[in-house]
């Protein structure tokens, strides 16, 4: 730091030769006015230039004090004449208030812009809102006063040697007693600052404490103010520049100084003399600092050493208590340099920013220059290096003076690079002691740099002539002009920063540099950063290096520019240097540019072309596509046809829609269709869907066409083309058929899949549409469609809950497991709710499908099929007949005829073979028979019955009433009964069988026939045509009626003969005696018997795949029927009563509507055309009828 005299004024009194003498000055806030109290007047200046702007001349006595306000609208003046004057800014004064003393000092609260003013003994607050000033009397002269930073405090000093802290309110609060007399105080922050006439120089907190060791400063203070961090102290014998702790920096003597006064904004101070001098000083302040790399050491507040790191911004602050003079910062060590001694210090970690002393040297010569190196400290005097530290000194003197030094690295040596200044570079290795000259320049050296690679060296002249040489040879590689500083990046050798006449330069290798505004010179050049001395700071600016990545892209020395873009480009400088990487097929340097610049799609293109180019591509094949990624697409359809490849060049212009352009590269034919298709497919996409359609039915591509025209709705362009296509075009006509059902109009479509006799399709499309009958008479027509039809049918009825009917549809569409699953849920569910009417109806159902299976396989199937129907037929008719029982037993009235009852149980009992099946009990078959025998006093059966009652576990609920039955059957005693009345009679042999005997009659063998609707056996005897009599001829001499016989017949004359000769073979043969040997139970009829059979009285039982049953009524007068659906006998009255009251047959559940239908319509009728379908189980009822 120095002072520089900026101006000076001698103040004379007016009209007198003699000075006057300057009491006290100050400044304006912002530092524009600089306000004098010289005698009796108040004097205004400009401190730029020290002109006088105004003369106050308003007090009567020596002006001893101006103070002005920190909002800069006011300053005030105290004199000898007991009177405060408060001025404008503009120098007018609006305000005297007086003390009883003349004033001694005055101070402006910073916060409340209160004004303390002081007199000799008292002193008062001002402010313009309070009209009375207060006053507060002191015991002692009053010689100065302070306000603290935040308002709070007044420190005022004595005479006495005391200094009196006070608060807002006037009241004091703390008492500081000094040895000799107090006259001058100032607050640093919380810091209290006191000078006495003893030469020093004291520091208290607010409390009264102190806080810092003493410092004799020299002098005996009359004023104190401070300049930063710095203290300014005037007094007797001149005044002095100290640190914040005291110590000097700078003095100067002066016969009697009553002010010195820093200005607020301008490095500049007012000094006021007794002798009448006003002194304005320029303040300078040189740069104390260091740098290595990213690491930058400067000076602050002179006795500070600031360490900052310019990339991450860190600081840390090394106080040294003592002027810094010199530093030197290199890798891990920092030396400082203070009068007394050179103080060094090492890092404490590699990352970290703390630092540790390592040792101190005592050193008390001046020098020019301090270096650091990784063990030792250099001094430079003019011509002389000396190495301090060590226990035998190194030293080398230079032919010239040393102007600049560098520390760096040569073939793994640390040396020194000297600048001189006759223009020689100098090699100095601090290690061996080693040196000499490595470069002689024409100028004086200012400064110099060497590349991160050690093979180039700029230096840089008083000339502002920067020259690059090359290290090795020193050969001079070219030179830059205007130039003050230099530094190489160390992160890339190609890149050199240059800064001068305002500007900064930033050079790649030998292309031109590029260059930007720079106010200071540039020190260090890292990656995309400069270090920036600007003033007394140091900035760090982030300079682009596009232009240097460019210059190397131009040259295509992609690794260069891509070294470049390593330190720091924009995402548009990585594509640039990508794109032209990728076009010279430099395909590493493109990777890693389209990775930096995060392009997926080029980084997939790159590994992709890579691949290819490996294998074998040709070059100009791979440059083509490359071209056509960057929108070249003509230079990209050159160099696939220079390669040979004009299909890429095809696929090129076609994916561009450019059609035209296209054409010339396909030639006639095939190509031309395949072009004209892909032009379809664009005018697809740009929604021309009319246009597309024609063009790809001019391509001949009908399917396409005809996808589009459904797509886009166009039915008129379908139906005019359906109509077009001949039924040779097949495969065109299925195209258009199917887009037909895509755009809505099946019925069109139905008539093209008719003409091409797709009748599956068709009959898929009624039932899309919901026309089932015309689906059940394609199915009727066409056994290939039967799957289509009923499959879905099933599957409507299943969602419907018409399980039944589903359960039919999937078996008719084949689907026999599932068809026998859904049966087997059925089944269960009705064995388990007690509806075994349902249970056997649903028997029936799949013993009829099995006879349809059987009719459909082969022989092995067909037995099989045929022993699982006479399975679920007999199922079904112990089922029909357990229903009554069940009831009958579980229901505490019955509406069926005890007779009714007991046939049904004796018929369930007899069809039962070994175990009963599911849900059927012999207990309950065994109750009621007991019961109904004994209502119809059929009293040893129902003993037999009861006895096997015993014999099982009889339940809770039935327990009373079968021991009431036992009690009342055993009280009827062994009389007669009616047994032999509820016997069943065998109508072949005439004869009763046992009651339990109701399948077979024991005597002849006859198999005894039943009614389904009462269980009782029926006067039907079963016969068969005798052998060589076919089925067809049987009926019909059946249906014939007989003729009379004439031949043999006599003429008796009325009288009755009888004649042993004649033999008759035209006997009944149902009433011949039965052959016990004959164990088939079957009559035998010729043809003549036959013949003499009344149809009336005739029965024939047809099923498929099954042999025809023939019986004869042995009681024409009680007709009986088979149902013509399951051909099953009953009574035809009981028939027609089930028909009546139920509407349908009681075992298969036909109507008679149905069954006339069925007649006409064939064998699925059940799905024909709009006829009603099976019933569902409703809800809440036991059956589906």
């Amino acid at each position: 730091m120095r002072t520089v005299p900026k101006w000076v004024n001698k103040i004379h009194e007016a009209d007198k030769v003699e000075f006057s003498s300057v009491h006290t000055t100050c400044f304006s806030p912002d530092g524009t006015q600089l306000v004098v109290g010289a005698g009796e007047k108040v004097m205004v200046y400009d401190p730029r230039d020290g002109a006088l702007v105004q003369l106050l001349q308003a007090h009567k006595g020596a002006v001893h004090a101006v103070a002005y306000c920190g909002d800069g609208k006011k300053f005030a003046s105290g004199s000898a004449d007991k009177n405060v004057i408060i001025w404008t800014s503009k120098m007018e004064g609006v305000l005297k208030y007086s003390h009883s003393e003349a004033i001694q000092c005055l101070a402006y609260n910073p916060v409340t812009m209160h004004l303390a003013s002081c007199a000799l003994t008292d002193f008062a607050f001002w402010s313009a809102d309070v009209k009375a000033v207060q006053k507060y009397r002191v015991s002692g002269r009053i010689t100065s006063c302070a306000w603290s930073s935040n308002g709070q405090h007044l420190a005022i000093g004595l005479a006495s040697g005391a200094v009196s802290i006070r608060d807002r309110l006037g009241d004091e609060t703390q008492r500081i007693t000094r040895d000799a007399a107090v006259w001058a105080v100032a607050f640093s922050k919380s810091t209290l600052l006191v000078t006495d006439w003893n030469d020093t120089l004291s520091f208290y907190n607010v409390q009264g404490q102190q806080i810092h060791k003493e410092r004799n400063i020299g002098l005996a203070a009359l004023s104190i103010s401070l300049l930063g961090a710095l203290v300014l102290v005037g007094g007797v014998g001149g005044w002095a520049v100290l640190t914040a702790e005291g110590v000097p920096i700078l003095n100067t003597p002066q016969e009697w100084v009553w002010s010195i006064i820093p200005s607020p904004t301008f490095n500049t101070m007012a000094v006021a003399c007794q002798d009448g001098t006003l002194w304005c000083y320029q303040v300078v302040f040189s740069t104390v600092h260091g740098l290595y790399r990213e690491r930058y050491a400067y000076r602050e507040n002179m006795t500070d050493v600031i360490v900052q790191h310019l990339t991450t911004g860190n600081k840390v602050r090394i106080k040294c208590h003592d002027r810094v003079q010199k530093i030197a910062i290199y890798k891990h060590r920092l030396a400082v340099q203070l009068p007394e001694r050179v103080v060094v210090y090492e890092q404490g970690d590699v990352e970290g920013m703390l630092y540790r002393v390592k040792e101190k040297l005592s050193q008390k010569t001046e020098c020019s220059l301090l270096v650091a190196t990784s063990d030792a400290l250099l001094l430079c005097q003019d011509t002389k290096l000396v190495m301090i530290g060590r226990q035998i000194p190194k030293s080398w003197t230079v032919p010239a003076p040393i102007r600049y030094v560098k520390v760096t690295t040569l073939y793994f040596e640390e040396v020194l690079l000297l600048g001189l200044l006759n223009g020689q570079i100098w090699q100095v290795e601090p290690t061996d002691g080693d040196s000499k000259m490595v470069l002689q320049t024409p100028g004086s050296v200012r400064c110099l740099d060497v590349s991160a690679s050690r093979s180039r060296l700029a230096v840089v002249d008083d000339a502002s002539v920067c020259r690059v040489y090359s290290l090795p040879t020193g050969e001079l590689l070219y030179t830059e002009e205007n130039v003050s500083s230099v530094s190489w990046n160390s992160w890339c050798d190609e890149l050199l920063s240059l800064s001068g006449g305002g500007l900064l330069s930033i050079k790649a290798g030998h292309f031109p540099p590029a260059t930007q505004p720079l106010v200071g010179s540039v020190v260090g050049f890292q990656g995309g950063r400069v270090f920036c001395l600007q003033a007394n700071s140091m900035q760090t600016i982030n300079v682009p290096l596009s232009h240097a990545v460019h210059q190397n892209v131009q040259q295509k020395l992609f690794n260069e520019a891509y070294a470049v873009a390593c330190l720091g480009v924009t995402a548009l400088d990585w594509e640039r240097l990508g794109m032209a990487a990728l076009e010279e097929l430099s395909f590493e340097v493109a990777r890693k540019a389209f990775q930096r610049s995060e392009n997926i799609i080029f980084l997939s293109l790159i590994d992709h072309l890579q691949e290819r180019f490996e294998a074998g591509e040709k070059r100009a094949v791979i440059t083509g596509e490359v071209l056509a990624y960057r929108g070249r697409y003509a230079d990209a359809a050159r160099a696939f046809h220079t390669a040979g490849r004009d299909e890429r060049a095809l696929n090129l212009y076609v994916d561009l829609r450019m059609f035209n352009k296209a054409q010339e590269y396909v030639g006639e034919g095939e190509g031309l269709a395949a072009l004209a298709r892909r032009r379809a497919e664009w005018a697809r996409h740009v929604n021309e869907p009319r246009a597309a359609a024609e063009m790809y039915l001019a391509a001949g591509d009908v399917k396409r066409a005809a996808q589009l025209m459904a797509e886009s709705g166009r039915r008129d362009m379908l139906i005019e083309l359906a109509r077009k296509l001949d039924k040779g075009s097949s495969e065109s006509l299925r195209c258009v058929a199917e887009a037909l059902v895509t755009a809505g109009e099946p019925v069109t479509a139905a008539d093209v899949y008719q003409r091409l006799g797709d009748y599956r399709k068709v009959a898929q499309l009624a039932v899309s549409a919901g026309e089932w009958s015309r689906a059940f008479t394609l199915a009727r027509e066409h056994a290939e469609c039967r799957r289509d039809v009923y499959l879905p049918y099933a599957h409507r009825m299943a969602q419907e809950n018409k399980f039944v009917d589903a359960q039919k549809a999937y078996h008719m569409a084949g689907e026999t497991g599932t068809a026998m699953r859904v049966f087997t849920i059925l089944v269960g569910n009705a064995v388990a709710e007690e509806r075994f009417s349902d249970a056997g109806y649903l028997h029936h159902l799949l013993a009829m499908q099995c006879l349809d299976t059987a009719a459909n396989s082969n022989n092995k199937e067909k037995e099989n099929s045929l022993r699982q129907y006479a399975h679920n037929e007999r199922l079904a008719r112990i089922y029909n007949a357990y229903d009554a029982v069940h009831r009958c037993v579980h229901e505490p009235f019955s509406l069926s005829q005890p007779d009714s009852l007991l046939n049904a149980a004796r018929y369930v009992l007899a069809m039962l073979d070994g175990e009963p099946p599911p849900g059927v009990a012999k207990f309950c078959l065994y109750l009621c028979l007991a019961k109904q025998a004994k209502a119809l006093n059929a009293n040893a059966l129902a003993r037999q019955m009861l006895d096997k009652l015993l014999g099982l576990l009889v339940p809770q609920k039935f327990q009373e009433s079968v021991e009431l039955l036992i009690l009342k059957t055993r009280a009827s005693g062994g009389g007669e009964g009616r047994d032999e009345e509820v016997a069943p009679l065998c109508w072949r042999c005439r004869r009763h069988v046992p009651p339990l005997c109701a399948t077979h009659c024991p005597h002849c063998k006859h198999v005894l026939a039943h009614s389904l609707a009462t269980h009782e056996v029926l006067p039907l005897v079963q016969f068969m045509p005798s052998e060589g009599i076919s089925e067809d001829e049987a009926l019909e001499l059946i249906e014939r009626t007989p003729l009379p016989d004439t031949n043999n017949k006599e003429d008796t004359g009325g009288a009755e003969v009888l004649r042993i000769d004649h033999v008759d073979d035209s006997g009944d043969p149902f009433l011949d005696k039965v052959d016990e040997d004959d164990e088939s139970g079957v009559v035998w009829c010729s043809r003549q018997a036959l013949l003499q059979l009344n149809p009336v009285s005739v029965v024939v039982v047809k099923r498929p795949l099954l042999p025809t049953l023939y019986y004869r009524n042995m009681l024409p007068e009680l007709p009986a029927i088979a149902c013509s659906h399951c051909q099953n006998l009953f009574y035809a009255e009981d028939y027609e009563i089930q028909l009546v009251t139920k509407g349908h047959c009681p075992f298969c559940r036909h109507t008679a509507e149905e069954v006339r239908s069925e007649d006409e319509a064939g064998d699925d009728s059940l799905f024909n055309g709009s006829a009603s379908t099976p019933g569902s189980p409703s809800n809440g009822h036991g059956s589906w009828r």
